[in-house]
């Protein structure tokens, strides 16, 4: 093995997500904690597709084909009222949850051929991870989201564009954002 095969590190990641900074002010502290990507600089967000491209594979071609797809999804309102869970994680749920859902479907149709990564689970589960890999406190967590959502009520958010995040070894930023139509 080459010196550069065993050194070499592996390509910067991308993601497809709505950004969340309305969510900060209720579980901004809770996901610096307990989120791993909020440590690396990942804000409150909800992941529509992942892995998306390696970064080097973001062209402006691939950016005029991802602002296709959000030209088709008109910028909607949900909110945070909920709170889930997933075996090792707490998130709460936007409601209602069809427009993400719908541009979750039509991103994935639309890029076919991105790489894979993990289980395929049957239905997509819009969330915004408040704690992963949490298996001690879970239902702490649980109760500690709900009794602030019970405090502050629910969280207004609006979606307006559609951010392609990088994971580099600085952690994440945003690479570029493509707008749902204002129609």
């Amino acid at each position: 093995m080459s010196d550069g095969a065993r050194y070499s590190r592996p390509m910067p990641r991308t993601l497809l997500a709505l950004l969340v900074p309305e969510a900060e002010p209720l579980v901004g502290d809770l996901r610096a904690r307990m989120d791993p990507s909020a440590r690396r600089g990942l804000g409150a967000h909800i992941t529509l597709v992942y892995p998306f491209i390696d970064s080097p594979s973001v062209t402006p071609e691939v950016l005029d084909r991802l602002r296709g797809v959000t030209a088709r999804h008109a910028a909607f309102s949900f909110r945070l009222a909920d709170v889930g869970t997933f075996p090792s994680t707490v998130w709460l749920g936007p409601t209602p949850a069809d427009a993400i859902a719908r541009l979750v479907v039509d991103l994935e149709a639309s890029f076919p051929d991105r790489p894979r990564a993990g289980p395929v689970f049957d239905g997509f589960v819009p969330h915004l991870s408040v704690a992963r890999n949490v298996r001690r406190d879970h239902d702490a967590i649980v109760a500690t989201c709900r009794g602030r959502l019970l405090a502050s009520g629910e969280v207004a958010c609006r979606a307006r564009e559609v951010h392609v995040m990088e994971r580099a070894d600085a952690g994440w930023r945003v690479f570029a954002a493509a707008p749902l139509s204002e129609a």
